[in-house]
């Protein structure tokens, strides 16, 4: 699939999750509090959005051509930039400075930056979170 019609793609589910699910926001708050609650710890919507991703990595690693994997995993990304407090900031090079067609790239990567730090992931609870997409990849090998 073409990176464009991937972005569309993303774009359409969106759409179509929102009328399914509610609004993004309100359902990862949802999903940061239940966490909260099993991880005995403040967890925010960044760090849900990033976890989506992870998993949807996770999956991708080991099917490479299943396409849904990839547009949630841009949809979980798009998030995770909404809530990391993230604005752009740096000019878009355009293609013709890059020498490519079709795309706009960013002249550095720092605006994905978070402007004020997530709260850290405690080890505990990443060697958790690691061990839960571990078992993920577990059931989808066997």
């Amino acid at each position: 699939m073409k990176y464009d019609i991937a972005l569309k793609t993303a774009i359409g589910l969106l759409r179509d999750r929102g009328e399914r699910y509610g609004e993004p926001d309100a359902c990862f708050t949802r999903i940061a509090n239940l966490a909260s609650v099993f991880f005995n710890r403040t967890v925010s919507e960044y760090e849900v959005a990033m976890m989506m991703h992870f998993v949807k990595l996770g999956r991708a690693m080991e099917t490479q051509d299943y396409v849904d994997n990839y547009i949630d995993g841009i949809n979980y990304l798009a998030f995770a930039t909404q809530f990391s407090g993230a604005s752009k900031t740096d000019p878009v090079t355009t293609p013709d400075e890059v020498g490519i067609r079709g795309a706009s790239m960013p002249s550095t990567v720092s605006h994905f930056a978070p402007k004020r730090s997530p709260k850290a992931i405690s080890e505990d609870a990443l060697r958790q979170a690691m061990d839960a997409v571990s078992a993920e990849l577990d059931v989808v090998e066997n």
